[in-house]
């Protein structure tokens, strides 16, 4: 038995989403919704690709294990559902899975109930026979059921992406920039499924030559294995991916400060942040600058959203903002990109930039350095004149 290419991608891939998973379901928070329900989606994809596999080389499976094959198809009915849940989960949503929601279970389970009628009912010896003939595949009712996996997927891909849309103009006030980057990572996701699914399913119905097809299905293949190989990339080098820490409840609800201990805890942080400017740091955590200032971190909470009215990030933010304005003033300034500014005045991400400025001063970076520079020049002008 050889392997050709695509089959060798697909086996490795595989092999890849299975550690990935038992990593998710067995690191110290297996526990973890959002660890599930990545584990749910990749792993979904995984029996997809298995059940490829065992189609392409059934003659080589034992007459007695030939029910193994078309299993793994009906998992692709909870691509779908995993991620629209995933995204809830990270933005903050506080999701109590009930009976109702077994609801989404339902393409999965008549798909899974179909094949078990026309397949799986059958002795083994017919189940050879249906897979040599190219079942499921060659069935009439193959190209229906592939277009309906791509719409259901579809479907809950833009409803999840409309989520993180709905809840854009909030969902930086409780977040770091890092968790942005997670939130990109996972849009990228559901994005690429939906344009390389989509562009197969097309071809379903566009006559294409036999060379165009084997390198539509050698992209795709591939395409999963630059995932799987994308997420272990993400879980190593940004481990918050899979266990993104959780904003700190305000213990402080039931120990609140006098007026007199916030109005000096507020100066004691204040004078820390302009003499330290630990903003700069790009991954300054609210536990960090607690250690840092030598206050409880429900303490610089509390101070924060009483006496400041922000939360932690809008505050250090406004502090990277002011260090911006300032270095676009300084001597030769103008010969700063908006890129190095922002990462000297310690963001890391530009849209994160973009929002706090816009936030703070109603104009785009850009638009506030042409309107700076105007001023300058209108001012020179008018003391030479």
């Amino acid at each position: 038995m050889s392997f050709d290419i695509i089959s060798s991608f697909r086996i490795f891939t595989v092999f890849q989403i299975s550690l990935i998973c038992i990593f998710l379901l067995f690191n110290p928070q297996r526990k973890s919704k959002k660890n599930i329900l990545l584990a749910l989606f990749i792993g979904s994809k995984a029996a997809f690709v298995t059940d490829l596999l065992l189609i392409q080389y059934a003659s080589f499976i034992p007459q007695q294990l030939l029910f193994l094959v078309c299993i793994g198809s009906s998992f692709q009915f909870l691509l779908g559902p995993s991620i629209y849940f995933l995204m809830g989960v990270l933005i903050g949503k506080d999701i109590v899975f009930s009976r109702r929601h077994l609801l989404h279970l339902l393409p999965f389970v008549l798909h899974l109930a179909f094949m078990v009628v026309l397949y799986h009912s059958q002795g083994s010896a017919a189940q050879r026979v249906l897979l040599q003939q190219g079942f499921p595949f060659s069935a009439p009712w193959s190209i229906i059921v592939g277009f309906a996996f791509y719409v259901h997927f579809t479907i809950y891909g833009i409803a999840a992406l409309m989520v993180l849309t709905q809840r854009n103009s909030t969902l930086y006030a409780y977040t770091s920039q890092s968790f942005e980057r997670n939130i990109r990572f996972l849009k990228f996701l559901i994005i690429d499924f939906i344009v390389v699914w989509g562009v197969n399913v097309a071809t379903w119905f566009v006559p294409v030559g036999a060379s165009f097809w084997y390198g539509l299905q050698f992209l795709t293949a591939f395409n999963i294995f630059f995932i799987a190989n994308t997420i272990v990339y993400e879980g190593l080098k940004f481990p918050a991916t899979f266990h993104l820490p959780a904003e700190p409840k305000p213990k402080y609800e039931k120990n609140l400060l006098s007026d007199e201990e916030r109005n000096g805890y507020a100066r004691k942080l204040t004078t820390f942040m302009e003499s330290n400017k630990p903003y700069l740091n790009p991954t300054l955590s609210l536990t960090d600058l607690a250690e840092r200032v030598g206050l409880p971190g429900y303490v610089i909470s509390q101070v924060l959203n009483t006496t400041f009215n922000q939360n932690f990030y809008d505050f250090i933010n406004s502090y990277r903002v002011s260090e911006s304005k300032r270095l676009m003033v300084e001597p030769n300034s103008e010969e700063k990109t908006i890129l190095e500014i922002l990462y000297q005045s310690g963001f890391n991400s530009k849209s994160v930039y973009n929002s706090a400025f816009r936030k703070s001063t109603g104009m785009t970076p850009s638009d506030y350095r042409k309107k700076l520079q105007f001023t300058l020049r209108t001012n020179v002008e008018t003391l030479a004149s």
